[in-house]
């Protein structure tokens, strides 16, 4: 049986749309051009981008967008400006995906693009200083790589699929499960699905290469972050203790004297140490698990926080889904949600020094922003009931999709909906606390999968085709 005409390659159509984004952006930029901080979080990466520093818990490679934007130009709305292309080429290759892949024509694509132009995550995060916009751009387009693949399998996606998702990693730490789970799937899903284009031994070339491509792109970043840092080679120096703080509640005395630290450690810890909501206390807090075991270990106290973790992780691996189920419901408790909006919102003050090396480097005065109630963060703000939404909706919403797709555009559908379960997956076994700033990479997702389910509902059920789910070409 023939294969199906190629998909379209709306290249012009892509073209004519990042114009009119980049006016749309504009124009909101001119409206609410304030630029926001979150914590410290902000703090670090601007200290990053003028010092050299490497930051032990979070991504270098955002200090150095800082750098070559706000620092080099003295002007704090050129990251502004940065991430808002960032946000423009994000809803771009929403775009292209949406008509190469989901079977929607040109108006519905464009529609599915200016929604998540105008989105109140993506808006908010375009004017704080972190890294969600340009994490959230590098995920986007490492499951479009994937997606490009399955159209055409040839071996040049798999290196690209790999480099954007240790971008994303050395962006946003928080997509490094995500992304390796994705390493793997382009090859493996073609099989599964059946894709006519590509014989078995390609699929399994294809898949060494994918393999290899992952392996080298990890191991180098790893690498640079410990020459840089200067560290043993990991993705962040302080990895081993975000992980202990992550399975905090399920730390016993007899793990603890197993790597050689104090019986009574434990007994010195302040927060609650059994409760999964003190989690975040456990990790910052002067006398947290994290502080406790940095006092008694020192210089070894990475390795021993990452022994221990490892050892109450594989004695209690249920332990995780617990505490995942105990995160999950804060989302609809409303004092937990009001009090983590807060903190999202960028509402505490800058210290004097920040705010000294704003004014000084990037020529912005950050002085009672937080006070400040401007358009994108009341929309923001007012977003909880639709993030929850993509949260709690997106798995079933891309189940759907791969439903009604099936006959037609299985491969590409399966890929789309188990990259975005590992989101989902990964946001609740890995996510200590109620956070709307984790879901930041949803909403492009949940769009995708809307467009999916609806591009498979408008158009009549089609004969069996023989493409094991190849993506077709839709007007």
């Amino acid at each position: 049986m023939p294969l199906p005409s190629p998909p379209p390659r709306p290249w012009r159509e892509t073209a004519i749309l990042a114009a009119a984004l980049c006016a749309l952006k504009l124009a909101l930029l001119g409206v609410d051009p304030t630029v926001r901080y979150f914590l410290g979080d902000s703090a670090s990466y601007l200290h990053s981008a003028l010092t050299g520093w490497i930051p032990p818990d979070r991504s270098f490679l955002y200090g150095w967008i800082l750098r070559v934007s706000a620092v080099a130009t003295h002007q704090i709305m050129a990251v502004t400006l940065l991430q808002s292309l960032f946000g423009v080429a994000t809803a771009c290759l929403v775009f292209a995906i949406a008509r190469c892949d989901l079977g929607l024509g040109r108006r519905a694509s464009a529609g599915l693009a200016l929604l998540l132009a105008i989105e109140p995550a993506q808006l908010f995060y375009e004017r704080m200083l972190m890294a969600e916009s340009a994490g959230t751009l590098c995920l986007i387009a490492m499951i479009a790589a994937g997606l490009a693949w399955l159209r055409r399998p040839h071996w040049l996606w798999p290196g690209l699929w790999a480099l954007a998702g240790i971008l994303a990693v050395a962006l946003r730490m928080s997509l490094l499960p995500v992304v390796l789970g994705f390493a793997l799937l382009p090859p493996l899903v073609a099989w599964l699905a059946g894709h006519p284009a590509a014989p078995r031994r390609r699929l399994a070339a294809h898949l060494a290469l994918a393999a290899l491509a992952t392996l080298c792109a990890h191991k180098a970043y790893q690498h640079l972050y410990g020459r840089l840092a200067p560290s043993r080679p990991d993705y962040i120096a302080d990895s081993g203790y975000f992980r202990l703080g992550l399975v905090a509640p399920l730390v016993t005395p007899a793990q603890v004297a197993r790597v050689g630290l104090p019986p009574d450690l434990l007994d010195r810890v302040g927060p609650p140490l059994h409760d999964p909501a003190t989690r975040e206390s456990q990790i910052w807090s002067d006398d947290g698990l994290i502080a406790r075991v940095r006092e008694a270990a020192g210089a070894g106290g990475n390795r021993a926080a990452r022994k221990l973790a490892a050892y109450a992780l594989r004695e209690d691996p249920l332990g995780l889904v617990r505490m995942a189920a105990s995160t999950l419901r804060g989302y609809f408790e409303p004092t937990a949600v009001r009090s983590r909006l807060e903190d999202d919102l960028g509402t505490r003050p800058l210290e004097a020094d920040t705010a000294g090396d704003l004014l000084r480097c990037c020529g912005y005065d950050g002085r009672g922003v937080e006070a400040k109630r401007n358009p994108v963060l009341r929309w923001f703000a007012a977003s909880t009931p639709w993030l929850t939404l993509c949260y709690f909706g997106l798995a079933p919403l891309a189940l759907a999709a791969v439903a009604v797709q099936w006959r037609r555009r299985r491969a590409a559908m399966l890929l789309l909906a188990l990259a975005s379960l590992g989101q989902v997956a990964a946001l609740a076994l890995f996510s200590h606390i109620v956070s709307f700033r984790y879901l930041h990479p949803l909403p492009a997702l949940f769009l995708l999968a809307l467009g999916g389910l609806c591009g498979g509902l408008n158009r009549p059920p089609a004969a069996p085709d023989g493409d094991g789910g190849r993506s077709t070409s839709a007007s």
